[in-house]
């Protein structure tokens, strides 16, 4: 980990606000949101390049299918690339037949365009939880290395109670190995608390972000960071123009829904600016790597269908 043992890992679920927002409200899977997401992709890939950083970008096959351009554009600044799935539906609604052809296609779909292999995966909406560990099994037979799906805390909607924190090789009970890199939490009043991006970012202020990352890379934690395309933009998002004609919502939910998604995202671009420019950050396949290297005694996983 250049020389270091432990470092900070920024992964971007590369989707598109607006094609996701209107299907999870309609069911209707529209085309990407014309210019939106190249903006956005480019303002990351400016902010990487101007702080001399890598990053990890999961992607999204339903968005790749549409702009391959774009894959292979982050792909030749030397950014890893890595898979998000196919269809962007919770895998703990699939059955394991259906979580194989989602995993497979988004495999099939993403390597044909890079012209390569990934070797990384994060689970929509984080949907690796206690009932479908054998999503990790089905990594593992498509040849990926690592998986960065689960909070090792219980949440509302995803999350693992009590889950270890630290990244881990683990052996799986297909016989093979795969590295879970958990999304990164802190602690408060000995409770376990998530701070590793997206809305989290968005609501703490950057004072306490700086002081709960300056005691991570004291204690030497390993620092997964995960963010949307949307959040590095600054432009006011309007929800109601993702929907199709007559399927929105009244004006005064279409408001406080916009409110919810616009809150303090404003000021992610310089939160992140800060970290990037003050950690050592590597790409999460390089930070897979050196766990699985380094590993002499692997966790073991149960993974009953």
């Amino acid at each position: 980990m250049e020389n270091r043992d432990h470092a900070f890992s920024l992964s971007i679920d590369w989707e598109e606000f607006g094609q996701l927002l209107g299907r999870d409200h309609t069911g209707v899977l529209m085309p990407p949101v014309p210019k939106t997401i190249d903006r956005q992709t480019d303002i990351m890939l400016s902010l990487l390049n101007e702080t001399g950083k890598k990053a990890t970008f999961f992607i999204l096959g339903i968005l790749a299918r549409h702009r391959p351009d774009l894959v292979r554009k982050i792909a030749a600044e030397g950014h890893e690339i890595g898979m998000h799935g196919q269809n962007h539906i919770r895998m703990h609604t699939l059955t394991y037949e259906q979580a194989y052809q989602d995993l497979s296609d988004a495999y099939k779909l993403v390597t044909d365009i890079i012209g390569g292999p990934i070797y990384g995966y994060r689970a929509p909406y984080f949907s690796v939880n206690e009932s479908n560990l054998y999503v990790l099994e089905i990594l593992a037979e498509l040849g990926l290395i690592y998986d960065s799906s689960i909070f090792p805390v219980k949440l509302k909607n995803y999350g693992i109670s009590n889950f270890p924190p630290d990244d881990r090789l683990y052996q799986l009970p297909n016989g093979k190995q795969l590295v879970e890199l958990p999304l990164t939490i802190t602690y408060w009043r000995n409770r376990r608390m998530p701070v590793a991006g997206g809305g989290y970012m968005r609501a703490l202020p950057q004072f306490v972000l700086k002081r709960i990352f300056r005691k991570l890379d004291q204690e030497g934690k390993n620092v997964m960071l995960y963010m949307h395309p949307y959040e590095f933009d600054n432009r006011w998002i309007s929800c109601s123009t993702h929907y199709p004609p007559g399927k929105g919502y009244p004006k005064a939910k279409s408001f406080l829904i916009d409110i919810r998604w616009n809150l303090f995202r404003g000021t992610i671009y310089n939160k992140i600016k800060y970290l990037l420019n003050h950690y050592n950050f590597i790409t999460c396949l390089k930070k897979a790597e050196y766990v699985k290297s380094n590993s002499h005694s692997p966790g073991v996983l149960g993974c009953a269908q």
